[in-house]
């Protein structure tokens, strides 16, 4: 018989009338998820089907789903474990990662649009995963246990596995899940191979630690002791001397202790907080604080000395003191697994915690750092992301899997989005993103609401949002106030309030069906002084970063000054000049200031926001001062064009020498390869 799981079959008629028998499941539901947590959730995401995205970034969803994930040939990324080929040849060691990653996307995929087409492309990447499982449970892309990559690829499969018990309540699934669980521990429990003595030693352990994520998951979905039992002695391991490091890896105690995550055991990003995921997972099965306090004071680090000003971090992968260090001409800077990983580590804490903040993280990373690595077909995604110089999408790093590690990721992360839009607050819902769309929300007496907002932000600053519902109830609605919103105008049918506060703004009510909440947000142009050298200047509108791109800006003979509102016009009475004196030093731009800036409509079909920026032009000390301005458009559109033609920066010197401002060739520094990378055109198979 013809090997009928291949990705040209898998919708054959066989499989479209068989798969609704073999998989008539439901979701898990909430209190099915919760029999073995010890934490509740402050925020939780909505259940399944329950939010469309419209507008900009429903469309980047939409485009993501049909070309990142159902276009994929998943077939491809099955063979690494029916071959157990990661160990052999060429281009090999990680393909195991690939299967993982898209079906964890295409199960939140499934999550926010429920339909067949996704259900039954989920159904039959798992029965032809299952296919490869050995009798003893193994579940590997390996042919020998404890190769470089083998327990990271083994963490991906359990993770798919997981994600398709939560979605449809197969316990075939979590049986296979399980099995692969119980096999690892038979060679990697207490008494047997240590994980943190296992992978790369320069790695130190992380990649095959970050395996607790699954491992507390599988335990809060079965209740069996010794996973978590097994959870626990992993975490122990952390805290050991091993083969790999002497002082042991300490992720614990060194976040607890504030440590910079640049001296936390090796300083590779992606993993690192891989494994801080899995912490918040092992916290919900215990509820012990020690684990949370850690998460959560490295994720203030990470924020505070990592996230560079579009919401991501690294150079060559590694964390790298780049807050700091963001205006310097990096190697291979922002990572998109680093990118996806943290969006989705804010994520947790945001679940974890209510803390708006993690939020307001999330929403300038979306923005700016991952939407700014996607393509705009949403087939593709670069490997790294800079702040100056050119783009360019990932190279092929794995030619039999067509794929690489971002490419492979970058789904992950923006398919977060609709679980964090609009959430579930313990007094009503919690609106997280505004954009277009409508949302169902489940009162506790069973009323159902609907939401629905209209709205172009954070391209305009009004947010109107609809409430629909049968009957008139009590609760709370709340909007989250970005930290950077000064100001802030909303109106609720008739009645106005001003707010200057930032955080959750509550509003407790009696709701009516029809009621209206309009939201103003301050939009106005923001100054932002880079932490590593107070001469570098950039600009953000609300969440979006702004950029020089070289489509819209001449390199001239002149040095230009940002026109913030510190400068002020003088005019000399004797010499009968006007001209503008620079901020003292003392001044030195540290105050909040801000710039005035003019939107312009459909400047270019390339380019979703442009504003024009004014500058000063200051060819002497006292005459000829000029005001003039530039174009710059929103940091997802600079360079998108992906040549070595199309350059950009978002960090201007002060002054500006713009003769030479737009680095060239810098295409060297974001790959290793003797050639500039291209969008790939795949051939893809339905």
């Amino acid at each position: 018989m013809k090997h009928f799981f291949s990705y040209e079959t898998c919708f054959s008629l066989f499989w479209i009338i068989a798969i609704p028998f073999i998989w008539n499941n439901f979701p898990v539901s909430a209190q099915q998820l919760q029999q073995e947590i010890k934490v509740t959730d402050i925020l939780k995401p909505l259940s399944q089907g329950s939010s469309l995205l419209h507008g900009y970034i429903g469309q980047k969803l939409d485009s993501c789903i049909q070309n990142s994930i159902v276009k994929k040939d998943y077939q491809l990324y099955i063979q690494p474990f029916a071959l157990h080929s990661d160990d052999k040849g060429e281009f090999n060691e990680f393909q195991g990662e690939f299967w993982g990653k898209w079906f964890t996307s295409l199960a939140l995929a499934y999550n926010y649009q429920p339909t067949d087409t996704l259900r039954q492309i989920m159904d039959t990447a798992v029965l032809e995963l299952m296919k490869t499982q050995g009798k003893d449970g193994r579940l590997s892309s390996y042919s020998q246990d404890f190769g470089d990559w083998d327990i990271w690829g083994r963490k991906y499969a359990l993770l798919g596995l997981v994600a398709h018990y939560i979605q449809t309540g197969n316990q075939e699934t979590l049986k296979a899940a399980s099995r692969a669980l119980d096999n690892l521990i038979s060679v990697a429990g207490p008494g047997k191979r240590k994980l943190t003595e296992t992978g790369l030693s320069l790695l130190e352990g992380l990649p095959s630690s970050s395996i607790l994520e699954p491992v507390a998951l599988i335990y809060q979905l079965t209740g069996n002791q010794k996973y978590l039992d097994f959870a626990k002695y992993l975490v122990s391991l952390w805290s050991e001397p091993n083969q790999y490091t002497q002082r042991g890896m300490r992720l614990i105690e060194d976040a607890i202790d504030n440590v910079d995550p640049l001296k936390i055991s090796t300083p590779k990003g992606y993993e690192q907080m891989s494994c801080f995921e899995g912490l918040c997972e092992l916290y919900r099965a215990t509820g012990d604080k020690c684990y949370l306090d850690a998460v959560v004071n490295y994720g203030k680090k990470v924020l505070e000395k990592e996230i560079m000003i579009v919401g991501s971090g690294s150079s060559c992968e590694l964390w790298c003191d780049g807050a700091n260090r963001q205006t310097e001409l990096l190697e291979m800077p922002m990572e998109t697994c680093v990118t996806v990983t943290w969006i989705k580590l804010c994520y947790q804490l945001l679940r974890l915690t209510g803390d708006p903040m993690w939020a307001d993280e999330m929403e300038i990373t979306l923005y700016n750092s991952l939407l700014g690595a996607m393509v705009a077909n949403g087939n593709w995604w670069a490997y790294f992301s800079p702040l100056i110089g050119e783009r360019m999408p990932s190279p092929m790093q794995v030619p039999s899997c067509q794929t690489s590690c971002c490419v492979a990721n970058g789904p992950r992360g923006l398919l977060t989005v609709p679980q964090w839009s609009v959430m579930e607050g313990e007094n009503g819902p919690v609106i997280n993103i505004y954009t277009s769309g409508k949302w169902k929300y489940r009162l506790p007496d069973e009323n159902e609401l609907e939401l629905i907002q209209k709205t172009n932000y954070p391209k305009t600053d009004r947010i109107e949002i609809t409430i629909k519902q049968k009957k008139s109830a009590f609760y709370t609605i709340s909007l989250r106030i970005p930290s950077w919103n000064k100001k802030t105008k909303i109106q609720i049918n008739e009645d106005t309030i001003n707010y200057k506060g930032s955080g959750y703004f509550k509003l407790t009510r009696e709701w009516k069906d029809g009621d209206k909440i309009q939201l103003t947000l301050d939009l106005r142009g923001r100054i932002l002084t880079a932490p590593g050298d107070k001469n570098q200047l950039a600009i953000m509108r609300g969440p979006i970063v702004l950029t020089m791109d070289n489509r819209f800006i001449k390199e001239e003979n002149k040095n230009l000054w940002l026109f913030t509102d510190q400068f002020i016009w003088k005019h000399d009475k004797g010499w009968d000049i006007d001209y503008v004196l620079l901020p003292t030093v003392s001044e030195d731009y540290s105050k909040e200031s801000y710039i005035d800036l003019k939107p312009i409509d459909n400047y270019s079909d390339k380019v979703w926001m442009a504003f024009e920026v004014p500058f000063l032009y200051r060819p002497t000390h006292f005459s000829n001062h000029k005001k003039i301005s530039l174009v710059l458009c929103d940091y997802t559109s600079a360079g998108n064009l992906y040549s070595e033609n199309n350059l950009f920066r978002v960090w201007m010197p002060q002054p500006m020498f713009m003769n030479d401002i737009f680095p060239r060739n810098t295409w060297h520094i974001l790959t290793d390869a003797k050639k500039r990378a291209k969008v790939p055109i795949l051939e893809t198979k339905h």
